[in-house]
């Protein structure tokens, strides 16, 4: 028989509070990102003031993004660089919607071309048979080439958009990818090689068709399929294939510059005597105190109303001003254990990274791994090998032969460098790859060499010979 009753039950239960969730929050940002939440606080909250320094606050160092992934992904990069179907990759189809009244003239004042590119196209289009109407739909059609040089949009949409017919659409299409650069405003990258392969090679039909109909086969270097399918010997797909090369995959690559994106290092570390000393970059940004005017004034006010509100952002200042002291000793704490357990590292370079885990810190200073993922996010450290990502030093690590734990980035170096140095008509496979590591006292596998090699976008030993082939 069923009965319901009363009973009393005690338990433990964390509960977050506000200031424990909004310290948490402090832990991810980055050095500028906390500049900027200091200076929102500010303006929000009068009890906060910064302290003016007697001197002036120097400037910090800043550092392109591409420069910092340099030790890591420069050489990637240049492996990368061997496998052509990275640069001729076919993008998906993007999504595109404004609800705004005027729609039309915000793509336009909105487009991510440069404006010389803009003008460029306009100015030609002027010269074609296209009628005033025709022309403004143009315009429009114009402002959605995105930074690539597509129009990632199906005709049915850009028809259903601008309220005119599919074949009006594709009359004006037709002019606009036969402009200067060839193939502006194509769908896609092998929507654009089609249409470049047939104005610049108009003759050569078996190119038209390797690139319409077989362009995945081609991204997967599959000769052999394409040969039976095309009825051609491999070394025709491959003269083909040479031909391709030849032409743009990005059309507006070369008046679009990419936005140079800086980040400014949160940690500098600085060897001096044999000792590696560290210091929080955090010197240039706003130092808070309370206003000493309304805490006076806290003590005098009768109205419950004002002196909640004064309470309220008297507890929301001491917070953010004893949160940011915590998030700069826990960074502190987290580095100084990162430079201790990597100080082969700091002293030797990469070559002597050691495997190391959140869970690694996390044990030693008797935090939460969360902790330790937290303020190692969104940071960068200055060595004098690079700036680096905090999260850089923690990797897996790979079993030497006398019992060791070498750290999988090291590998990942090796691997690059034997694929840098090999002998071009000769590719290493991922066994000879396997036996020269482990001469050198580190038991791998040829599974992990090739994860790491798809991890380094490296193409099988088989591929990179027929890409060098290709560029020879």
């Amino acid at each position: 028989m069923l009965s319901q009753s009363l009973v009393q039950k005690q338990t433990q239960k964390l509960i977050m509070t506000q200031d424990l969730r909004q310290s948490i929050e402090l832990l991810p940002l980055s050095t500028q990102e906390l500049a900027e939440k200091i200076q929102n606080e500010i303006i929000e909250n009068p009890l906060l003031e910064e302290i003016n320094s007697s001197e002036k606050t120097k400037t910090p160092e800043v550092y392109s993004i591409s420069d910092v992934k340099k030790m890591e992904i420069r050489e990637s990069v240049k492996n990368s660089d061997i496998s052509w179907q990275d640069t001729y990759s076919i993008d998906g189809p993007a999504f595109y919607d404004n609800e705004a009244a005027n729609r039309n003239q915000k793509m336009i004042e909105s487009s991510p071309l440069s404006d010389k590119l803009n003008e460029q196209l306009i100015s030609q289009l002027r010269l074609t048979n296209l009628n005033l109407s025709e022309m403004k739909i143009a315009e429009i059609l114009i402002s959605m080439i995105d930074e690539k040089g597509f129009i990632p949009f199906p005709i049915d949409f850009l028809s259903k958009e601008l309220c005119i017919t599919p074949k009006k659409i594709q009359k004006i299409l037709y002019y606009i990818h036969r402009l200067d650069p060839v193939g502006i405003g194509a769908r896609d990258v092998r929507h654009s090689l089609f249409i470049q392969s047939t104005i610049i090679y108009p003759e050569n039909k078996e190119l038209h068709i390797l690139i319409n109909k077989y362009f995945k086969e081609l991204e997967r270097l599959d000769y052999k399929k394409i040969s039976k399918l095309m009825k051609l010997t491999e070394e025709e797909i491959e003269d083909l294939t040479k031909l391709i090369k030849k032409l743009v995959p990005y059309p507006a690559s070369q008046y679009n510059y990419k936005k140079v994106d800086y980040v400014v290092p949160d940690v500098v570390i600085k060897e001096s005597d044999g000792e590696f000393n560290i210091f929080i970059n955090d010197e240039w940004i706003p130092k808070l105190k309370i206003n000493k005017e309304y805490k006076e004034a806290l003590i005098n006010i009768n109205s419950s109303t004002e002196k909640e509100y004064l309470i309220s952002k008297m507890n929301s200042a001491q917070w953010l001003i004893r949160s940011i002291n915590q998030r700069r000793q826990t960074l502190f704490r987290v580095v100084n254990s990162i430079v201790e357990y990597q100080i082969d590292f700091f002293r030797l370079g990469i070559n002597h990274v050691k495997p190391l885990t959140l869970k690694d810190i996390a044990e030693k200073l008797n935090m939460h791994e969360s902790t330790i993922s937290r303020i190692t996010s969104n940071k960068y450290i200055q060595t004098s090998w690079g700036v680096l990502e905090l999260k850089w030093f923690f990797s897996s690590g790979v079993k030497s032969q006398s019992g060791n734990m070498e750290s999988s980035k090291k590998i990942h170096d090796i691997i690059k460098n034997l694929i840098k140095n090999e002998d071009d008509k000769f590719p290493l496979s991922d066994q000879d790859i396997v036996e020269i590591i482990q001469k050198q006292g580190i038991d791998i596998a040829r599974r992990t060499i090739a994860k790491y090699r798809k991890i380094l976008q490296i193409l099988p030993a088989n591929r990179r010979k027929r890409v060098k082939d290709l560029n020879g």
